[in-house]
């Protein structure tokens, strides 16, 4: 038991100095987990409540990650590309693009290794499966997978997802396209 607590207090302890000391995050919420060795574009992400990130991950952009999110390790959400059409520019000093919001809504779960493309919306519920690459927004309660990442089915049917979000207190996600 005193084991246990330790640890939690560790935990507790490490995961304060990575939010105060090494990250500059926008916003953080409660009950936030960071793996070791993160990438995060300083004061341009926002964590809800809940959220886990995994080892290695890479957050570059303007980022609003929702709560109750799992970011598996190695998980990319990148920002915009290199303007790599303009005749007399190298690619190396290339402008970048706009930056586009990326939002990862609530209770969503990113696999190993994935690659979240700038701009993308990830709707309530959605799964990525490992090593996709997520090039359009993706539905709520939908499952992904592949290069590029395609709808392989939902997580629950209409009445499942009434279940679900009645159960956890969730508010319906507004309805749009992937």
């Amino acid at each position: 038991m005193m084991r246990v607590r330790l640890k939690r207090l560790a935990i507790r302890t490490l995961t304060w100095f990575q939010i105060n000391l090494i990250y500059d995050f926008r916003e953080v919420g409660e009950n936030v987990r960071l793996g070791k060795r993160l990438f995060v574009s300083k004061g341009r992400v926002s964590v809800g409540t809940d959220v886990y990130i995994g080892a290695y991950s890479y957050l570059d952009g303007d980022i609003s990650i929702g709560n109750d999110v799992m970011l598996a390790n190695n998980v990319a959400i990148v920002g915009g590309d290199h303007i790599f059409r303009t005749p007399g520019i190298a690619t190396f000093a290339a402008p970048r693009e706009h930056w586009r919001r990326t939002t990862i809504e609530d209770n969503c779960w990113i696999g190993h290794g994935a690659i979240i493309l700038n701009g993308i919306t990830m709707g309530q519920g959605a799964i990525v499966a490992a090593g996709s690459v997520v090039t359009r927004n993706v539905a709520p309660y939908s499952i992904v997978a592949g290069n590029p990442a395609s709808a392989l089915g939902n997580r629950f049917d209409e009445e499942q997802q009434r279940q679900h979000e009645a159960l956890l207190g969730l508010k319906r996600p507004l309805a749009r396209s992937p």
